[in-house]
């Protein structure tokens, strides 16, 4: 498997106008996407699904080296929806429908869930969830577990967040969980402002934010555009819920309304069991598949110019790298923000496949999936240092999503291990291709 992988890496490589060679993982289009979506309502939550706490089958480490040094970055656990208009915008349209008469049984009984919810979670409003806090508790662990050299005695670990409370949970959960796990190693978290070009640098108020060429969407539809061109049928769902769907909008867009009823929806995924609404029965596998589709359309436009600005976290990643490799130290640099960093640097660096622009909207999910970028999702490049140092031997580094195995845009003779020396040269070929570095 790992020779058919670079062998169809070899035979589809193209050099690009910046004279950067890549072996363009066309192998890697997951054109099985919108089945494998229609067939799990937990991959169809896109952003909102949960974090799969499976252990992956890892490769073992090349002969001779031990994973000394890790790379991170992590999106924030589980929490309550990022903006109370996912909860207001449907509760005031059932509402509105109670005080006409327009609601239908299973109307009735939503709204009268979404009103007990809204009473407590109004407080809520994009705080970490119990699972999230769980998540990276689980992350850390399996790290400290799976990489061991790295968390020894005397290896230093530091942390920083965004300066969300959220990111900032996330943070402290997965630093408890080292020292727990590995009491010898040295834990230091902190968050601020100068941490920003490391963990949220595509924030408005960003003083060191890198500029760039005009990045210009590769696609003329909106996102409203397309998600009436792909859900028509939008008001057979409307109709479970309002006995006349055509008055229910009340001169809301459909496009805005479902925008937010798939994110209360996808968002019932990281709530405390006791708090969730029974929502299942307001979608359908195919309707479900459909507004995630949507939503991915809308998320690659949302986050396409975000490439910019986020290089600064590749930058900050080879830099501490290098400089931990120099020291000869051991540990870990962890970065801590959100989904909307984690995709654009999944594109910046183009793992799996995910920096490719399709020739039409509908190609694009096959590269670009926010079933990606769960909660708690972590990018994590693992370094390998030669074990006898006195025998000399290029550090590697492999690339994990999530805890699995993962490709860059890159040629590479030992998948899943990739050279430093060429990796660091593409990873700053890649982010020349949209910043001008400060």
């Amino acid at each position: 498997m790992k020779t058919l992988r670079n062998l169809l890496s070899l035979l589809l490589a193209v050099v690009l106008g910046s004279g950067i060679v890549y072996a363009q993982p066309l192998h890697l289009a997951r054109t099985d996407v919108r089945e494998k979506v229609r067939a799990s309502r937990m991959l169809a939550a896109g952003l909102d699904r949960t974090y799969d706490t499976t252990v992956k089958a890892l490769t073992p480490a090349p002969k001779g080296y031990k994973a000394t040094y890790i790379a991170h970055y992590g999106r924030h656990g589980s929490r309550y929806a990022y903006t109370a208009k996912t909860y207001t915008l449907p509760l005031d349209m059932l509402r509105e429908g109670a005080a006409t008469g327009n609601l239908t049984e299973y109307g009735e009984k939503l709204l009268g869930q979404l009103e007990a919810f809204w009473k407590d979670g109004q407080y809520k409003v994009g705080d970490l969830t119990p699972a999230g806090w769980k998540q990276h508790a689980w992350i850390a662990a399996n790290m400290v577990k799976s990489f061991p050299d790295a968390f020894k005695a005397g290896s230093r670990v530091e942390a920083c967040s965004s300066t969300s409370v959220r990111s900032i949970m996330s943070m402290s959960s997965c630093c408890a969980s080292i020292a727990r796990e590995a009491p010898k190693a040295d834990v230091y978290a902190h968050s601020g402002t100068l941490d920003i070009q490391a963990t949220r640098p595509n924030m408005g108020k960003n003083p060191f934010a890198y500029t760039g060429p005009k990045l210009v969407f590769p696609f003329e539809e909106s996102s409203e555009a397309y998600f009436l061109r792909k859900f028509p049928q939008y008001q057979d769902v409307l109709g479970r819920l309002f006995k006349d769907p055509s008055v229910c909008l009340g001169g809301r867009s459909a496009y805005d309304a479902f925008f937010y009823i798939y994110m209360l929806v996808a968002g019932m995924n990281s709530i405390p069991p006791e708090e969730r609404m029974d929502l299942d029965p307001l979608l359908t596998d195919e309707e479900y598949a459909i507004l995630w589709e949507t939503d991915n359309y809308e998320r690659f436009r949302e986050y396409y110019p975000y490439k910019t600005t986020c290089c600064s976290i590749v930058d900050d990643m080879v830099a501490k790298a290098d400089e931990r490799l120099a020291s000869g130290g051991t540990g870990a640099d962890l970065r801590f923000g959100h989904d909307h960093v984690l995709m654009s640097l999944l594109m910046v660096m183009d793992i799996n496949g995910a920096g490719l622009i399709a020739p039409t909207p509908e190609e694009q999910a096959y590269f670009f999936q926010t079933t990606d970028s769960p909660m708690a999702t972590n990018i994590q490049l693992v370094f390998y240092t030669p074990k006898c140092k006195k025998r000399g031997g290029e550090t590697l580094v492999k690339l994990l999503l999530n805890g699995e195995e993962a490709t860059f845009n890159l040629i590479s003779s030992q998948w899943p291990y990739y050279k430093w020396s060429d990796l660091k040269a593409y990873l700053h070929q890649r982010t020349h291709l949209f910043a001008k570095h400060n």
